[in-house]
């Protein structure tokens, strides 16, 4: 009995030797578990902050200060200028890239920033590490929610139903990981923003220093236009001034011009009395005369009328043969020949030879006649031609003159004779100043008459 009772406790001691070790062994291997998941996270944190590029984020450092201080400078720039905001930009954004595109990076991002769910990673025994489990899947994260918030479907521990299936735990470690992977990509994705946010500032400055520069240009035209404004003011100042002294002026003179009026009136009034009164003597006298002389007084008056006509005829002949140069023709003469040519007593000869030939028609066809500019003033815009009533150039007709192919003028005939006709030329019609005199034209009867 003594021999089993010892061996008994042999067995009882070596039983809780064995659990004890087994707990221990347990403690042990958890106890790695966590430090191994810890350590692993740690690392991973600073692969994500890229903690070892202590150089490159003191360059980043280094040049968003730059940035800040132009943004803060706020100097004014050109139109045509290179913007000091937009080249700071351009350099912190190449300095972030060099970390946020790196290759190392991206993929440190991508493996780390997922939901890590139930038997993501299994414990490796041997290498006494966490592995990840390639049976299992991870998620890319979709939100900053806690993807495993009901515990009843995602419980921390497996949990066996009644019917005897398991719903497996997802475990805290994977619940940290996931949060830290959320950290990581919601870090990123604030960098982006804030990437955005500082080319947004760059367009909006440089919009700004436009409406600068347009303000800027706007108040010296403001000023400018004021300035004008001004002198716009002292020069209508003093137009209106002269224009009061001016309507003064012309007051006067209408003044004193009504007072001559009339004293010219008055004068005009009694020139108008002075002359009834000369014409009432003048009449007294010639009945008195009459009444003493009576036949001798009527012969008279007839010698008288008969010598007046005569010399009134012969006056007008002799004043247009002085202006146009030619002589004086007789009481009972016809005017033959032109008194308006030249001191030559033939009229001026067609050139080449050619001569029209005179007829009897006293009016010219549609098709019209071919003859000589004898005479051409242009300052006074008249000129005379070679042919005249006997020819059917009648005052008031219009005819347009042909100089070869091209239509040299329009006249307009003053006055016409036989033998010749002076004309005016109308404006705005073909190139007067072509013809000559000695040309040889054409002219044709114009149907539309022109003033």
């Amino acid at each position: 009995m003594n021999a089993l009772a010892v061996l008994f406790r042999l067995l009882s001691l070596l039983s809780v030797a064995g659990l004890a070790a087994y707990l221990w062994i347990l403690s042990e291997t958890k106890k790695t578990q966590n430090n191994v998941f810890l350590d692993k996270q740690v690392r991973n944190g600073y692969s994500i902050l890229q903690s070892a590029k202590e150089a490159q984020w003191k360059d980043i450092s280094t040049k968003r200060s730059a940035f800040n201080e132009v943004f803060d400078d706020n100097q004014p720039v050109g139109l045509n200028d290179e913007n000091p905001l937009a080249d700071a930009l351009s350099n912190l954004r190449t300095a972030e890239d060099g970390i946020l595109r790196n290759p190392d990076y991206r993929d440190a991002l991508d493996e780390y920033s997922k939901e890590f769910g139930a038997g993501t990673f299994i414990w490796d025994t041997e290498a006494k590490t966490w592995k990840v489990n390639p049976s299992v899947k991870a998620d890319s994260i979709a939100s900053l929610k806690d993807p495993f918030s009901d515990e009843k479907l995602f419980p921390k521990e497996d949990v066996q139903k009644e019917d005897g299936s398991i719903i497996p735990g997802v475990s805290r470690e994977n619940r940290l990981r996931t949060l830290l992977g959320m950290f990581y990509k919601d870090r990123h994705e604030k960098f982006s923003e804030i990437g955005k946010m500082r080319a947004k500032i760059v367009e909006r400055d440089e919009a700004l220093r436009e409406s600068q520069n347009l303000f800027d240009k706007m108040k010296e035209q403001k000023e400018e236009w004021e300035r004008k404004s001004g002198e716009f003011e002292v020069k209508l100042g003093q137009v209106e001034a002269d224009l009061t002294a001016e309507k003064a002026d012309r007051k006067s003179e209408k003044e004193a011009a009504d007072q001559q009026i009339g004293v010219l009136n008055n004068n005009i009034a009694g020139l108008e009395q002075q002359k009834l009164d000369n014409e009432k003597a003048h009449i007294a006298q010639i009945d008195a005369m009459k009444v003493e002389q009576g036949e001798k007084i009527k012969a008279l008056g007839k010698e008288i009328t008969l010598a007046d006509a005569s010399g009134y005829k012969r006056g007008i002949d002799e004043m247009m043969a002085k202006q146009t140069g030619g002589e004086s023709v007789g009481e009972n003469s016809e005017l033959s020949s032109n008194p308006f040519t030249a001191e030559s007593d033939v009229p001026p000869v067609l050139q080449n030879g050619a001569v029209e030939g005179i007829t009897e028609m006293k009016e010219i066809s549609d098709f019209g006649v071919t003859s000589t500019i004898a005479r051409i003033d242009s300052r006074s815009g008249m000129l005379m031609l070679p042919i005249g009533t006997d020819r059917g150039m009648a005052a008031g007709e219009i005819f347009t003159l042909w100089k070869g192919k091209q239509e040299a003028a329009r006249i307009k005939v003053q006055s016409s004779q036989k033998g010749f006709a002076l004309a005016y030329i109308l404006p705005r019609f073909g190139e007067p100043n072509r013809l000559r005199p000695g040309d040889i034209i054409q002219i044709v009867p114009t149907k539309k008459k022109t003033l």
